[in-house]
This record gives C-alpha cells, structure tokens and sequence, in this order.
C-alpha cells in the first residue's frame, strides 16, 4: 500500500482521465440518482416494445402480443388447462388490431425468427413458465427440483422494474406463480440454494440495479444539515468508497484517504460522471492543491489547442468533491472553508484504522492533530472493520462536547450477495459448526457471528445448506427453528437470511445431539482443494499403485510398461480412497504449489499471495517453476546484459534532464527579450541565443545515444510450458483435469522490455514478471510500481505478491487470497486481508486459502484490548487520553506546542488566505 504523503505524479494524473466502463457509469448514475430517491431501481433489460423503439398505446401492446408471444402463451395454457381445468383463468387478448402503415413497416423489419429471445425479458418470463408446468406433475425428484428451480427464478424476475413490459404475459405469470404457490417446498429451494440463488445466471443477469442498504441510509441521514458524526460500517465491495459522489449533490465533501490508490479511483469515477475535484496529496500549505480541469473557474487557453492551459488553483469556487491524504487534510478543510460554509461540507474518512493496529506509528500524531483542529460539524468515518459505537465511548464524547447538539449515527450494514469460502491448510472448507467438539464453544461462536454478521459473507453457502438440511431432516434443533416458521415466503429466501438463519441454528441445537453432528461432518467432509498427486514437484507423472494384502496391488493405470515414474504406497484400502477422483489424493497441501501442479486451482481471475516475506515467496515460486539451468543461465545473462545499459542509460538521462533543466531556466531569465537601447543586454541575449543552439546540438548528441543504448536491450521470454495456466502448462502439470476456467496471465512483450529496461530493480521481480507475477513492495523504481498498478488494474496479472500493508490499498478485482504463515494479524487486519476478494460484481469461483489455522480461529474468536479500538479512542479525541486498566485517562499534552512548530504539520497561522477568503 503506497502511504507516502506525497504529490501525484505525471502517470497517476494521467490515470484519472482513463474513463470507467460503460457498465460501472451506469451504475454511478443509479447512485447519483438514488440520493433523491433512494428506494431507486435501474434496469436496463429490454422488453418487446424497448427493444422495438416504439410508442406505447394499448392497442400496440395487444397486438404484440400476438404477434411475438401468443404462439408459446397458448401452449403453456393448454397444458394449464390439463392440469387445472377450468379452476384455471386464461389470459384474454383482443387479437384483431389494425396498426398504420408506419408501425407495420417497423414490425415488418423485426420478425419474430430475427430477434434474439434471450435479449428480450418476455421471452425470458415465458421460457421460465415452460419449464414450471412441463415439471409440475412430474414426480421423480430431480423433475421436482426443476420445478421449484424455474417457479422461485420467475417469482424473483416478476419483480424486477422492466420499462413497458407487457401486462398480458405478466398476467400470465402471476397466475403460474398463484396457481402453484400451495406446492411449494421452501427446504428444496434452500437445499439446492447455491444453484437456485448464487450461481443462477437469470437472477444475476436481470436483476435490477438499487442502492445497498447502507447507501440508502447514510443518503436520507446527510440531507439534514445538522452536525453529526456518522460510524458508516459496510463489508469491502459493496460501494462504500462510491458514495461520497452521490453525497456531493447537496454538500461539499473532503475525502480523507491514506491509501492513495483508494483516492486516485475515487478520483477516477467522479471525473467519469462529471463531477469537480481537486486533490491535496503531499501538501504543505494550500498553494500546493491542484484543480482538475473540470473545477476550474480561472485558466488560461493553449493557443494552439484552444484547451485550457495553466488553472489558477488557488480558486476552489467550483470544488465538489477534495480528496487529499492524511497529511493534507488541514489545508484542504481551510481551503473548502475558503469557499463553502462549515455546515455545507462533509469530512469523509475511509479506512481511519490504518495503521492503527500499530503501538507507534508515523500517522498518529497527524491523525489526532487532525481531529483537534478539525472544524467540520459533519463526519463519516468509513471502514469494513471500524469499531462499534459502544468501543468508542472516547471518540462520540469528545466530538459531542466540540460540536454542540450534534447526533451520532451508526450505521452497520451486512449485505451478503456472494459466497467467498475460507480453506484451511488442508483444503478444507471452514465454517463455525466444524470448529469445535464442544457445543458451549459453538455457541459462543455463533454469538461472535452475530455481533460481526460481516463474516457471513465468507460462509461457503454449500456447506452451510448441507448443515441446514441435515440438521432439520433430523430434528437436531428446537422446534421454533423449523424453516416454514423462518421463511415465510419466497421473499424470505435469500443467501443473507439463509446465512443468518444458519448462525441462529447453531444455538439452538439439543447438546445431546451435537457430537451425532460433529461426528458426521467430520466424517463426510470432502476438501474443496485436493493436492495433486497425478505428477511429481518436477511434472513427472506419477501412476499410484496401492498396496491391499501380501501379493495383491491395486492400480488405476493397468498398463504400466514404459510408463513415466511409478509411486509405490503401502495404505489401507478405504471407500475414500477408492472413490478419489484418479491423480488426486487430499493429503493437505491445499493448492501450495502456485506455479506449477496447483495452478489450475487458479481460476477465473487473478491471485494475491499476502506474506510479510515477500522475497522469500517469489524465490519459492521460481524455484517451484522448475525452469532448466540452462535456460534460467540464458535469461541472467540476457538480464546482466540489460543492468549494464541501465546503467549507462540512467546516467545520460540524469546529464539530458541537467541540460535542459539549466537551459530552461536560462531562457525563463531573458524570455522577454533584451530592452530598448541596452546593449549589454543585447549582447547577453545574442549570447543566450548562441548557448541554446548548442545546447539543442548536445541534447540532439545524447537522445540519440540514448536511443541507440535502448535498442541495445535484449528481450527475454520464457517458454509457456513453464507460465501458470498457459496450454503447455497444463498439459504438463494439470493433463485430466478440469482447467476450463484456469486464469493465465496476459503480459504483451513490450511490458516485458519495459521492466527489462528499469534501473534498480531486483533480477527476481523481472523473472516473476515473466511468469505473470507481480510483486507490490516500495520499490525505488516508482515506473516499475505503476506498470504493476496498470497490470493489475487491467487484470492482466496471474498473481500478485503484497505485504499485508498492501491490504486497504488494493481494489484491484482478485479471485483468490493466500494468506501466508508468516502473518500476524489482528483480526480486523484479516477481514481486510479477505476483503480484497470478490470486490466485482461477477459471481465467480472465489477462496481465501489461509496457511496457517490458528489465523481462522483468531477470525471466529471475540478479542478484548483491540489495538484499533484503543488506539481511535486515543487519536480520534482532543483531549490527551491514555488507556489504563480499563478506563481511559486523561493527561496533560505535552506534545500539542511539539506538533505545531514542526513543519511537517498544518500551520493554521501559517496559511490563512485563498483568494483572500480566510
């Protein structure tokens, strides 16, 4: 995480302009529209008219229907007809319409053969009601689970807000959905879940677009201009960092961020909906906040472009949303000040536990020097992690004693629309109910679930209806936990009460029927990642034979001559064993090997591998890579080579920037030419005039060496057999399995010769590199940090190497998580470590594979003296406050006449004038 209060630099300025997707301005624009109207739905789906372009009129919807959709309406109320007779109310359309002649033409260019019936939401309700009434007299079972699996999709799509959907085939489905409503079994739909709500693609297609719980509460709080002090608690990728935009349509927002990125990509929405920024990064005063084009009020034109040329930034009229780093955040409030009342101005702090997990910290003095001079009556402290409003007794007492009659709001949301499963180091799926033999440790558990419901989200939902089901198929639990009394309706059915419900269950279970329980998921657990044992550390493949009795073998290959190396194993013979899938054995490697056996695991998207030894990972995944000396020698020689022009390349471009740094200021000290009748400057002009031109001949000298030394870099590529999840790869390491969804990197050759061509970076961060790995460390090279940034962000990526102070920074889309062995994390630090997966809103194949347990167990246990907690108590406070026993005490500041003569903070006296406004 790059936490350096610094300027923006050329390239991170540059990224900003890159416009987000057409998709992700939709949804901006939802957002922005839902601060006025926060129970806002968006759908972009097409209904028959939509997709037609045509005007609505009754008489046009009657005959649409007929057109497009009678045929298949008549054939579903045919067999309706068979299995209701006439207890069953047809749908009646008058068929004989005359259209004009313009809206025939239209429909003559838009048969029915030519549309496609998947874009076109009718057709999509009606294939549904097919599958209903063809599968509802069917008895077999799986018939059974069809029928249930298309009535709860078609009850869910009825609901979604389809502009000009046709009212005769919704009346249809409405009468499907009441004439079957009495045969519905809610413990089906919850037993087959994880296909009926969290992989159907119907439901994650069509859904409409609405605003998360949270946004629609923090919405309705801000527009009362009263001071408060909002605790804005929501899990990672759920729009947390999005909703300053919508707030900045009735107030002006300060967004205070340490992790820059965060800023950079809040920056980078905003500007793709036309929203007026301005940035504070790495400032000493306010002369140092820059305006995006956007927001400026005062600027000169380029004559040759006609755009605008140099902003005068000390005018911040325009400002709607500042976003500024920690150091920054003085300056910028003044500045706001400058321009907007105090009470029309939002201060919003993302992730204010940063660095807080520490005892001593560079940031905490700045940090509660921000909070004591913070002016601003209105609040948000946003995080996935903040403390609770009872952990933070110190924090709410002294902003209510600054601001008088302000209100404290807490906000705390649990919105949960995708299973991200935690594996233990033996590639296990975990979950509370199989953490413990002791039904009293179990409950406690389960309580700890309830106060941090966040951690639902990362309840594999599989295993959590497998529970559910066991459980109630035989009565283990209390009679009010009965599903019919817990789901009501369909409505009820969803993956957030299904997960709720579960942690209710786990309390409420008869203690004398928990170790039938615990024995039976012990025993009939499956790994989710099983180690694969179909080829040797060296991709040699191994033909297992096992050992049953004296003489006797048993072996999945019967022809074994000429094979490849063969493994010989003594072991008991058990239904287990016999029923593994062949090549693979769960022996509790839980996918370790990243660059070779265990890639194909590696699916859908890129990988972060979280590890405070960075180094020591990325020499485990070459040497694991089992790259040939030969070729590995070839590539460090190409790579000495490539050091060696570096060098001389980095010398004569410092000599280039030296020339022309010296002959730019030369030139700014006679730019107006020599005065009238003075010879002397006459001659010192002419003289000038004479350096330049030499001046242009020596750096015409050296970028021409320049470009000679970089034609001179040598490129280096590997083989793919040797690049995770590329087809010689697999074949080599994953021959027989399942790969269709391994994700491979995708770097172009020129990236490749960039890095090749930076100075001071590692030979081990180029040779990852060629394996689509990248490493996120604070390197000198800023260049080399901002071609990873750009890797990532385009996903472009394998995986990603990071310390575990890259955790809040990173919001970059990752599918999978390696939390190493050598963390130590508190337990908020490790939902944010989880956090940085599933951030998009694609339901993929996500895991956090963690290689050590004792970090799950810290997460599902209750912690006192947490240092977050502690340490907001005491920064987040103007008054000089210490934690002893369990009270916190207060002292005198000997360190408040320290913090205002350094330089490295905020002078108020120092900078009190923009444009003469303060």
């Amino acid at each position: 995480m790059d936490l350096q209060q610094r300027k923006l630099n050329k390239s991170e300025w540059e990224s900003i302009e890159v416009p987000v997707s057409t998709q992700e301005i939709s949804i901006l624009n939802m957002i922005i529209a839902g601060y006025d109207n926060v129970n806002i739905r968006v759908n972009n789906n097409n209904s028959i008219f939509t997709h037609l372009k045509i005007e609505y009129t009754e008489k046009m919807e009657n005959y649409l229907f007929t057109k497009y959709f009678k045929e298949q309406v008549d054939k579903i109320q045919s067999t309706m007809d068979k299995l209701f007779g006439s207890s069953y109310t047809k749908v009646d359309v008058n068929t004989i319409v005359r259209l004009n002649s313009a809206d025939k033409i239209r429909l003559e260019k838009n048969d029915e053969r030519s549309i496609n019936k998947q874009e076109i939401y009718e057709y999509v309700l009606l294939n549904h009601c097919e599958k209903v009434v063809a599968n509802a007299n069917n008895t077999s079972p799986s018939s059974k689970v069809l029928f249930m699996f298309h009535y709860y999709t078609l009850y869910k799509l009825i609901r979604n807000n389809i502009i000009r959907l046709n009212k005769n085939v919704i009346q249809l489905c409405k009468n499907i959905i009441t004439k079957f409503e009495d045969t519905i079994d809610m413990s089906i739909i919850i037993e087959n879940a994880v296909e009926f709500i969290e992989k159907n693609m119907n439901l994650l297609k069509y859904g409409d677009l609405t605003l998360y719980e949270h946004q629609k509460e923090i919405f309705t709080i801000c527009k009362n201009k009263k001071p408060k002090l909002i605790l804005y608690m929501a899990p990672t990728g759920t729009g947390k960092t999005l909703t300053p935009i919508a707030l900045s349509e009735s107030s002006k927002i300060i967004f205070v961020c340490a992790a820059r990125h965060v800023g950079l990509a809040l920056a980078r929405a905003a500007i793709s909906v036309n929203k007026k920024i301005a940035f504070a990064f790495g400032c000493a005063s306010a002369d140092d906040i820059r305006l995006h084009y956007f927001s400026a009020k005062e600027f000169t034109r380029n004559k040759r472009s006609g755009g605008i040329g140099k902003v005068d930034n000390s005018i911040g009229t325009y400002v709607e949303i500042m976003i500024c780093d920690i150091k920054s955040y003085l300056p910028a409030m003044y500045y706001m000040l400058a321009f907007n009342k105090k009470e029309e101005i939002i201060t919003y702090w993302d992730e204010p536990t940063i660095t807080l997990d520490y005892n001593e910290h560079s940031f905490h003095k700045i940090i509660r020097q921000n909070w004591k001079q913070n002016i601003i009556p209105t609040v948000v402290l946003s995080s996935a992690t903040l403390p609770k409003l009872n952990e933070l007794t110190e924090t709410i007492s002294d902003f209510k004693s600054k601001f008088v009659g302000s209100e404290v709001f807490n906000i705390i949301s649990h919105d949960c629309k995708k299973s991200i499963p935690i594996i233990n180091k033996d590639g296990y799926v975990v979950l509370p109910h199989i953490l413990s033999e002791d039904y009293k440790e179990i409950c406690t558990i389960a309580t700890h679930c309830e106060e941090y419901l966040t951690l639902s989200r990362y309840f594999d939902l599989k295993e959590v209806v497998e529970f559910i089901t066991y459980v109630n198929k035989n009565n283990y639990a209390n009679s009010k936990m009965k599903l019919n009394r817990f789901f009501e309706t369909l409505d009820d059915i969803n993956m957030k009460n299904i997960k709720v419900y579960y942690i209710k269950l786990l309390k409420n279970i008869s203690e004398d029927s928990w170790n039938t329980i615990n024995n039976y998921f012990k025993t009939t657990r499956q790994p989710r990642i099983f180690s694969n044992e179909a080829v040797d550390v060296r991709g040699n493949k191994i033909s297992k034979v096992t050992s049953i009795g004296p003489g006797t073998t048993l072996t999945k290959s019967q022809h074994l001559s000429g094979a490849s190396l063969t493994r010989l194993t003594s072991e008991q013979v058990t239904s287990n064993n016999l029923n593994s899938k062949p090549g693979i054995v769960p022996v509790g490697t839980s996918g370790a090997y990243v660059t070779t056996k265990d890639a194909y695991t590696l699916t859908d998207g890129p990988t972060i591998f979280i590890s405070n030894d960075v180094e020591k990972i990325g020499k485990f995944c070459i040497q694991q890579a089992n790259i040939p000396t030969m070729v590995m020698d070839d590539i460090m020689k190409k790579i000495d080579y490539n050091n060696m022009v570096n060098e001389k390349l980095s010398i004569l471009e410092r000599d280039l920037e030296n020339i022309k740094e010296k002959a730019e200021k030369k030139v700014s000290s006679v730019s107006k030419g020599p005065k009238q009748g003075s010879n002397k400057d006459l001659k010192k002009f002419n003289r000038t005039g004479d350096e330049e031109v030499n001046n242009k001949g020596e750096i015409n000298k050296i970028t021409n060496e320049i470009n000679i030394l970089r034609s001179m870099i040598k490129s280096a590529t590997l083989n793919e057999t040797y690049i995770p999840n590329k087809p010689h790869h697999i074949k080599k390491w994953a021959e027989g399995f399942d790969t269709s969804k391994a994700f491979s990197s995708n770097i172009d050759e020129y990236i490749v010769s960039d890095i090749m061509s930076l100075n001071g970076i590692d030979d081990m961060w180029k040779i990852l590199l060629m394996l689509g790995i990248g490493v996120f460390i604070n390197h000198e090279n800023i260049k080399y940090t901002e071609i990873m940034k750009k890797l990532a962000d385009e996903q472009k990526l394998y995986m990603i190497i990071a310390t575990s102070d890259y955790i809040y920074g990173t919001n970059y889309q990752f599918c999978h998580s390696y939390l190493s062995k050598d963390l130590d994390l508190t337990q908020e630090k490790i939902i944010q470590a989880m956090g940085r997966v599933g951030r998009n809103n694609i339901q993929q194949n996500y895991t956090i594979r963690f290689r050590d347990d004792q970090q799950i167990l810290k997460l599902f246990t209750s912690e006192t003296d947490k240092p977050e907690i502690i340490n907001m108590n005491i920064l987040f406070n103007s008054r000089k406050v210490i934690l002893v026993g369990d009270k916190y005490v207060e002292i005198e500041d000997l360190e408040e006449q320290e913090l205002y003569e350094s330089e490295t903070y905020y002078n108020e006296e120092e900078e009190v004038e923009v444009e003469g406004n303060l």
